[in-house]
């Protein structure tokens, strides 16, 4: 909590209870102002490690009127996700945060930031532009509605929970199915294998016994008090249009099923057409779409 200043900028390493209660508060204000959905990952938030800054609260007296949270999965960009209190903006209170947040970028070497702003958010939208945001691409999130069943089984495929041995594997399936650099990848991977909540999961093809199994495929869970998420779902490209993908999807279903009635979401670029029919078919509907804003971390 601030200390009664009339103003402050508090950057932190780990949020405790009373700061994250005003963090949902001030969501579910800015949520209701403009019927919105804001990402906020608070299974994350709720487990930073302390090592590094990666949330900054602006306070008007005693009252949290602006938040900003920064993820720590990147190398050179990470993703923001802020709010204002509806009563407080017009203020330079959202661009206070968002230099805060590049001025620690900068301090650990990286370049990037991206913006995430809920497409139905009129003062988000404006907000990417007047900081010079450069729309990088967009994302829906999808919702399971109703679970539809093919129940297509290939033997030779097989799907499990991933370890730390099974790195180098992962960080390949990512970099093939994304595009994104191995290095990157690889760091990225080497993070979420040891996340808290969050549970990876390999496909290998061919014949464990006699040590041929080919990556495939890999996909993460999130779990979060109200929700699993499922993400980074990829497939090589030389196993597409097998029908593996959907096997792999049915299949960590059935497993969360088993254990849990939670929602189950999941993240598909708006122009991946093929995905998305995929999720369609399976019983995902589109709930709200993300846009992504690239800004230069040097960028004034």
């Amino acid at each position: 909590m601030a200390d009664g200043k009339a103003q402050e900028l508090v950057a932190k390493q780990r949020l405790n209870e009373v700061e994250l209660a005003e963090i949902r508060q001030l969501t579910d204000i800015c949520d209701n102002y403009e019927g919105l959905h804001m990402r906020i990952l608070w299974d994350m938030l709720q487990s930073r490690p302390g090592i590094e800054v990666n949330d900054f609260l602006y306070y008007e007296g005693k009252t949290l009127v602006g938040y900003l949270a920064m993820d720590s999965w990147g190398i050179d960009q990470r993703e923001l996700t802020g709010m204002v209190h509806p009563e407080y903006r017009r203020k330079g209170i959202g661009r206070t945060l968002l230099n805060a947040a590049r001025e620690e970028c900068l301090s650990r070497g990286i370049k990037q930031v991206i913006l995430v702003c809920e497409r139905t958010s009129a003062s988000g939208q404006a907000f990417g532009r007047a900081v010079g945001g450069q729309l990088d691409f967009s994302e829906h999130e999808m919702v399971l509605s109703n679970f539809q069943e093919r129940n297509f089984f290939d033997d030779r495929l097989f799907f499990r929970a991933a370890d730390s041995a099974d790195l180098e594997a992962l960080a390949a399936i990512q970099a093939g199915s994304f595009g994104d650099p191995l290095e990157e990848s690889r760091h990225a991977q080497s993070r979420l294998l040891q996340e808290p909540n969050c549970y990876i999961y390999i496909a290998t093809f061919g014949e464990e016994s006699v040590g041929c199994e080919e990556p495939v495929g890999t996909l993460r869970l999130h779990e979060a008090p109200d929700r699993i998420g499922i993400y980074g779902f990829g497939v090589l490209p030389d196993y597409r249009g097998r029908g593996y993908g959907r096997q792999m999807l049915e299949e960590v279903i059935r497993s969360i099923r088993a254990r849990s009635q939670k929602m189950i979401m999941l993240d598909v670029e708006t122009d991946n057409v093929n995905a998305i029919g995929l999720y369609r078919s399976c019983g995902f509907e589109i709930k709200t779409t993300y846009d992504y804003y690239a800004i230069d971390a040097q960028q004034a």
